[in-house]
């Protein structure tokens, strides 16, 4: 009897054992545990974001791509067929968004031409994307650390709250126009978030859970076309930390590994067709080309690379502009700093790869997903953009949430006083509520067009474009010397820039100072000249004859604009008319000698 009723006594525990997972185990990446208090985590996420960035909800639409795409363009507004034929076939200032321009129309529809509706949709994507990461976070986390729940929870909200709440997302939430990013940024967490889940499951649920992520990617891919590099990131993901893929370079065509290469053809399709119609768009907007000589190029792709993990890590001074400079020198301190630190970096996350594996596997994905915006096919007037930092910092994201959970996982282990418990979680509060302040205050920046400028101006005094658009503002609001101020500092940095020059000329015209005026317009009209712009030059010059049509240099002007333009005959007719204004006028006498061979 003694052995039969011992028995039970041991198979119970074994029982109970059995039936009961450990915490600390590695988990594959699945579903989460559905318990309703779990969803705390990205709840609390999301109203942080939500609260961060309120300030947004009463900001004007901008100057700057605004007026442009929003308030000055009647054909995104509603949802008709008219509406949606004109949003999947435009390229408007050089981007084909068919997605983005239809969460425009849903505005429209809601909330009129009302500003604080847009920036409310940008505030809610942003927040959704920090849910979406919570859980991309989570997977990940859980397969990498094999941390407890609770412990993971925790390190996935730190990842998503350090993305979510961090300055450099300042641009792109509180900005309308770019509600590109926001909205191309949560469909690609969704997608990756998907991409999961089908690697954590197996027969129709996966091919399920595959052609939704593909489904995503494409919605991601309208929404902006940043996202085109995703399917390398996907590769990065099987090699690490999903380890789908062989290390080994001889093992990449096994069986095994030729199914998960085959599930990248739709991403790598889409993906080819992504980046034709972006060239396309940025094409068919040839001033937003900027020609650089290759290594000035690669220059700036390392000042890129370097920037936004510095400024990731130390973030103050975000300013909205990053003005690419007039003569830039790949041999500048900055630039030789940034490739070294960039290549040092490199190396040394190379020697580390066997005891840190993830951290290779961030910097790489970083790279990847930092590339189409990093120089190398300069696009537009910045040398780098916040924005640009959206999806590429996601991994830096990552790294903080693992150390959060390293950190907490040896709190428990070594069992440390309350005092440096408290002190512990007093300087991790602390880093994300000084975070949350600095991106409230960065928010207030883009509140209307002259807080935008003149903080930009103070942050980026070399910037003509800064200086030049903020003295634009001060004349719409007839502030004159004060824009004249400001148009005067732009020229002085950018002494060729036309616009500036018109704008300088409107000033004083506005203030009665119609000599230097002239001279003002004198000089733009040389600038046309000299880049080959005829047809703008005599416009301009015979307006400034209209203005003063006795004045023989007007008068010479624009006969030399006409002349140059092929007109022969009028352009003769001016230079006589300015020698009959002024018969010892030497340079009307010598353009109508050399028109006059021409005929």
């Amino acid at each position: 009897m003694t052995p039969r009723s011992r028995a039970p006594r041991r198979s119970r525990p074994r029982i109970q054992t059995a039936a009961v997972s450990r915490p600390s185990d590695p988990v594959p990446a699945g579903p989460a545990d559905p318990s309703r208090w779990h969803w705390l985590f990205p709840l609390a996420g999301a109203l942080i974001t939500v609260a961060v960035f309120w300030p947004a909800l009463g900001h004007q639409f901008l100057d700057w791509d605004d007026s442009i795409n929003l308030v000055d363009n009647p054909e995104f507004r509603g949802l008709g067929w008219r509406n949606l034929r004109w949003m999947f076939t435009t390229t408007l200032a050089g981007h084909w968004i068919p997605v983005t321009w239809i969460s425009f129309g849903a505005d429209y529809q809601l909330w009129g031409m009302n500003p604080s509706g847009y920036h409310l949709t940008n505030v809610l994507l942003h927040a959704a994307a920090a849910v979406a990461f919570y859980f991309v976070a989570l997977r990940l986390l859980r397969t990498t650390t094999g941390a407890g729940d609770g412990v993971l929870r925790l390190g996935a909200l730190a990842a998503a709250l350090f993305f979510a709440i961090h300055p450099l997302r300042v641009e792109s939430v509180a900005w309308a126009t770019e509600r590109r990013d926001v909205l191309s940024g949560l469909w690609f967490l969704l997608t990756v978030l998907t991409y999961l889940e089908a690697a954590a499951t197996a027969g129709a649920r996966r091919r399920w859970w595959l052609a939704g992520s593909v489904a995503c990617y494409a919605l991601a891919a309208m929404s902006k076309a940043i996202v085109m590099t995703l399917p390398a990131l996907l590769v990065i993901l099987d090699f690490y930390p999903l380890r789908r893929l062989p290390t080994r370079w001889r093992e990449w065509m096994a069986p095994a590994a030729r199914s998960v290469w085959a599930e990248k053809m739709p991403y790598v399709g889409l993906a080819i067709a992504t980046g034709f119609i972006a060239s396309y768009a940025v094409r068919s907007h040839g001033d937003m080309i900027a020609s650089l000589p290759l290594a000035n190029r690669v220059a700036v792709a390392f000042y890129g690379f370097a920037f936004y993990v510095w400024k990731t890590f130390i973030p103050i001074l975000i300013s909205p502009l990053y003005q690419l400079p007039s003569r830039l020198d790949p041999l500048d301190g900055p630039m030789l700093a940034s490739a070294a630190g960039v290549i040092g970096l490199t190396g040394a996350l190379v020697w580390l790869r066997r005891g840190w594996p993830a951290g290779l596997a961030v910097w790489i994905s970083y790279g990847v997903l930092v590339a189409p915006v990093s120089g190398i096919i300069q696009s537009g007037p910045q040398i780098v953009a916040a924005r640009y930092s959206y999806l590429s910092c996601l991994g830096l994201a990552l790294l903080v949430g693992g150390a959060v959970i390293l950190l907490a996982r040896r709190a428990a282990a070594q069992r440390p006083s309350r005092r440096w418990t408290l002190a512990g979680i007093a300087v991790i509060g602390g880093g994300y509520v000084g975070l949350g302040i600095l991106s409230w205050q960065q928010t207030w920046i883009w509140r209307d067009p002259e807080t935008l400028w003149a903080y930009t101006v103070s942050v980026e005094p070399g910037s003509p474009l800064a200086h030049g658009n903020l003295g634009l503002v001060y004349l719409n609001q007839g502030r004159l010397p004060e824009a004249e101020r400001e148009i005067r500092a732009a020229l002085q940095l950018a002494p060729e820039w036309e616009v500036a020059q018109q704008d300088l000329g409107v000033v004083l015209v506005r203030q009665d100072r119609f000599a230097e005026a002239g001279e003002a317009r004198a000089q733009l009209g040389y600038l046309l000249l000299k880049h080959g712009k005829y047809d703008a030059a005599v416009d301009l010059f015979q307006k400034e004859v209209g203005v003063r049509p006795g004045d023989a240099a007007a008068r010479n002007n624009l006969g030399a604009a006409l002349l140059l333009r092929g007109d022969v005959e009028p352009a003769i007719e001016q230079f006589e008319q300015a020698l009959h204004l002024d018969p010892g006028h030497e340079k009307a006498r010598r353009n109508l000698a050399a028109a006059r061979q021409h005929r």
